[in-house]
């Protein structure tokens, strides 16, 4: 997830299955927020995308001077209650009152730009689970035993299945800890290591992993998501249908996929008013050490 915006901004003149003309380019105004069950509000990023030839800053696409709400919803879009955002810097707009995001609840978010131009996005944020067996305190990083969690099943409006992104935030992040694949990455492409300090996996169904007689699921983390030896913590995440699209899509974008260019579909955003990516989930973190072989 990190990062998104750069990715959301620099993908708009091209996310469709025709080739970009410039005399077809349209700016549009392009959103970032997250909600994370059980967490405070977050801060609401808002800039404009610019042409395929010039580079993206969001500190030259800020836009400022937004009047910027999060609303939560009953399920007929109605407001149970609205929260008020202040702009802290140009393009970055953080809650006035610190509030806590519910699980399983609808919101709204709801930007009103100076030139009146309206910006909406909803989300479900998906049902509160929880790691319920002991993670051991530490594994042979690609060894025979794989790191396993077992979780409470989340849930999701639709009663869809849950959809899963790993989350690793290294403890120890300094270059000796590398693991292979990533230290060819900054060895091969001078990619900053920072890259790697929070690394992701990509999206997992539940369908693909263990489910067990009592409605747990015991899920498996992909050696791939590791980026360093050491003290690890690992976030499972259980997303919305928002980042479900917009991950699944991106990926199809950039290559993750064996479609030809004129099946490829568009990156979805849902955001009316603008692109971008107005997206929930729900969280559990557990903490191991990952040795090396």
């Amino acid at each position: 997830m990190k990062k998104l915006i750069v990715i959301i901004a620099a993908l708009a003149v091209i996310s469709g299955c025709e080739l970009y003309e410039q005399d077809e380019y349209q700016e549009y105004y392009v959103v970032e927020s997250y909600l994370v069950a059980n967490g405070n509000l977050q801060q609401v990023r808002l800039s404009t995308t610019n042409s395929i030839d010039e580079t993206y800053r969001f500190e030259d696409n800020a836009v400022s001077g937004a009047m910027v709400k999060i609303q939560r919803l009953n399920p007929d879009s109605s407001v149970i209650e609205e929260y008020d955002y202040q702009q802290q810097q140009p393009g970055i707009y953080t809650p006035i009152n610190n509030a806590k995001v519910r699980a399983a609840q609808l919101y709204r978010l709801h930007v009103t730009t100076s030139n009146g131009d309206i910006i909406t996005s909803t989300t479900y944020v998906p049902g509160n689970f929880e790691t319920v067996n002991e993670v051991d305190p530490s594994y042979v990083y690609q060894g025979e035993e794989q790191v396993e969690l077992t979780t409470t099943p989340s849930s999701y409006i639709t009663n869809r299945q849950s959809y899963f992104v790993f989350t690793i935030s290294a403890l120890d992040p300094n270059p000796n800890n590398l693991t292979p694949f990533y230290a060819d990455q900054v060895d091969d492409d001078e990619t900053d290591i920072e890259e790697y300090y929070i690394n992701s996996s990509g999206i997992v169904n539940e369908g693909n992993f263990e489910q067990n007689p009592d409605g747990t699921i015991t899920l498996r983390l992909p050696w791939l998501a590791v980026a360093f030896y050491g003290s690890n913590n690992i976030i499972v995440n259980t997303i919305d249908d928002n980042l479900y699209d917009f991950l699944r899509s991106h990926d199809t974008q950039s290559g993750g996929s064996t479609l030809s260019p004129g099946e490829i579909q568009n990156i979805r955003y849902n955001v009316n008013g603008g692109i971008g990516v107005f997206g929930s989930m729900a969280s559990d973190t557990s903490g191991t050490y990952i040795a090396r072989p």
